[in-house]
């Protein structure tokens, strides 16, 4: 079978938690574009009824284009579940997050959730965080220089302003307003501690690393479903 339609297993899996009467958040990403699109055939052919919050403006337009009705982000304060992508994920359930420069709300909701899935593809499970992946990390502007500074003090081996590419000339802007520094943090030993100690610099927002938010992993493999 496809990864692609394994992947679509995954989400319709992670769908299936969804019960009536629920607040959920909903992720960004390939694999959690596929648990909306399974919410939504739910609400059609079910009578599923939910309210949904958004973590990026990508994933409020397939709320908006399958009628998800949506809550804004500031008006509540507890989620049922969330469901959502991932970047890495190693064995005890830590997460990198941010390719789609989402993880700061993406945290928010995961924080808010009493229960957080992730769904992704056999090619994001790794044994230690950042070896092939860098820490996104979500600045203010103005504390461009300083933070890639103190980035590099803190361990750092290379940080990196993420660039739009060929659409678009500069930097990625967020969905705040904000850049992006891709830091690379090679074979995190500890990520609990990283998250603490980036996210204590000032004029940073947040960073991509989700140390045990998780709740479950729904994993699309080449030989199915793992979930653990």
């Amino acid at each position: 079978m496809a990864m692609e339609d394994l992947k679509k297993q995954a989400g319709v899996k992670a769908a299936s938690f969804a019960k009536s009467g629920m607040l959920i958040g909903l992720g960004t990403g390939s694999t959690a574009y596929y648990a909306i699109e399974e919410i939504a055939r739910r609400m059609q052919e079910e009578n599923l009824e939910i309210k949904a919050v958004s973590t990026s403006f990508s994933t409020s337009l397939l709320c908006q284009q399958w009628s998800i009705p949506l809550l804004s982000i500031e008006s509540v304060s507890t989620l049922d579940m969330c469901i959502d992508g991932a970047d890495e994920i190693d064995p005890k359930l830590n997460l990198i997050k941010g390719r789609g420069a989402a993880h700061t709300l993406e945290k928010i909701v995961a924080g808010m959730s009493k229960e957080f899935y992730v769904v992704a593809d056999q090619s994001k499970k790794v044994d230690k965080l950042g070896r092939g992946m860098p820490v996104p990390v979500e600045i203010l502007p103005a504390a461009l220089s300083k933070v890639e500074h103190d980035l590099i003090r803190l361990g750092a081996s290379e940080v990196i302003l993420r660039k739009a590419g060929k659409s678009k000339d500069g930097p990625v802007i967020s969905d705040n307003g904000n850049f992006i520094l891709d830091a690379w943090f090679y074979n995190i030993e500890n990520p609990k501690n990283l998250e603490k100690e980036i996210n204590s610099i000032a004029g940073i927002l947040d960073n991509g690393i989700f140390a045990r938010y998780a709740t479950k992993i729904i994993l699309a493999t080449s030989t199915g479903l793992i979930e653990f």
